[in-house]
């Protein structure tokens, strides 16, 4: 047994069977892989399908606690027999070559994968996100998302899994821990899965981004002195003290009548997303994509200061769900 694939899944009833089905098409033999389906106690027909594919996969279906989806990963990873652990989310489709493609580069990272590709069918929100934030990700990169993601399972050992205290950057931490300890980490685009996931929605992009936000800072923290991805944590403060500015801002211009302050605070929270977005366009000569790219990316920040604060109650259905 050469690769286990770690899949969890909480109600995933409407996504498990398209991502089993492109496992069955893989062309590494059957002999060389196992399937292990973590359910985190759906209460949906998730581990029915699992079970209908028992006969088409080297398959285990195996039941975790109700917990974070971190520790479905590890409890998955547990059980592997594999020498190499690929995790893989249930809303993912794998390529028929992706474990094979994998297996020819597992000498060449201790951590590799890829981030994200996005189906046909997906919207100017995830088309163009995609397009600045990961199409160009290849080669060493600080981390890789754990729905598309391989490691040696000694180097999983070594580190002691995912951190099961933490919702979600799960996956950040993780590669951080193994960056500190000199580990590679290595994106390789062939190895894409498409993320029928992706969202379709502004809001949709919100709510992913405030998700996957939670534990950001703290797993900055945690990793100091590094400055890994403080970037991040900066702007993301930035923008959550210069947004409350602005409301008290409103407030006081409401009474005196003084416009010109929330304004100006307006221009500032605005800042940052329209300088990045015009870095990002002018590198690739897109300059089409700015109006966009700008209302994405002061999404993701707004999304991100909300995080920081877990102050999701100000935007309707905004918060977090077990597993994202």
């Amino acid at each position: 047994m050469k690769v286990s694939v770690v899949i969890p899944a909480y109600n995933e009833e409407s996504n498990l069977g398209d991502c089993l089905r492109y496992l069955v098409e893989q062309t590494l033999s059957k002999a060389e892989f196992e399937v292990i389906v973590v359910d985190n106690l759906s209460t949906d027909s998730t581990v029915a399908i699992a079970q209908s594919f028992a006969d088409r996969l080297n398959l285990q279906i195996a039941s975790a606690p109700k917990g974070s989806i971190s520790a479905v990963r590890n409890h998955g990873a547990s059980l592997g027999n594999g020498e190499i652990l690929a995790f893989l989310d249930a809303d993912c489709l794998a390529p028929e070559n992706w474990l094979s493609e994998a297996l020819n580069r597992a000498s060449d990272a201790s951590i590799w994968g890829a981030h994200y590709l996005i189906p046909e069918d997906a919207t100017w929100v995830s088309r163009v996100w995609f397009l600045f934030q990961a199409k160009s990700m290849d080669g060493a990169v600080s981390f890789l998302p754990a729905g598309d993601l391989f490691i040696h399972k000694v180097n999983f050992e070594q580190l002691g899994g995912f951190d099961e205290s933490i919702v979600t950057s799960e996956d950040v931490d993780l590669c951080a821990r193994a960056s500190n300890m000199g580990m590679s980490i290595i994106a390789m685009p062939t190895l894409g899965v498409i993320h029928e996931g992706s969202p379709k929605t502004l809001m949709g992009f919100y709510r992913q981004n405030r998700w996957h936000g939670n534990h950001v800072l703290v797993v900055f923290l945690r990793n100091l002195p590094s400055l890994r991805n403080a970037h991040i944590v900066t702007m993301s403060l930035y923008t959550l003290v210069v947004f409350w500015m602005t409301i008290a801002a409103v407030i006081v211009a409401g009474i005196w009548h003084l416009w010109l302050l929330p304004l100006t605070l307006i221009c500032l929270l605005l800042f940052p997303g329209l300088a990045l977005s015009l870095y990002r366009t002018a590198k690739s000569r897109q300059l089409g994509s700015l109006i966009q790219l700008w209302i994405l990316y002061t999404t993701y920040l707004l999304a991100r200061a909300a995080a920081l604060t877990h102050v999701s109650y100000l935007f309707p259905g905004a918060g977090p769900s077990r597993v994202q």
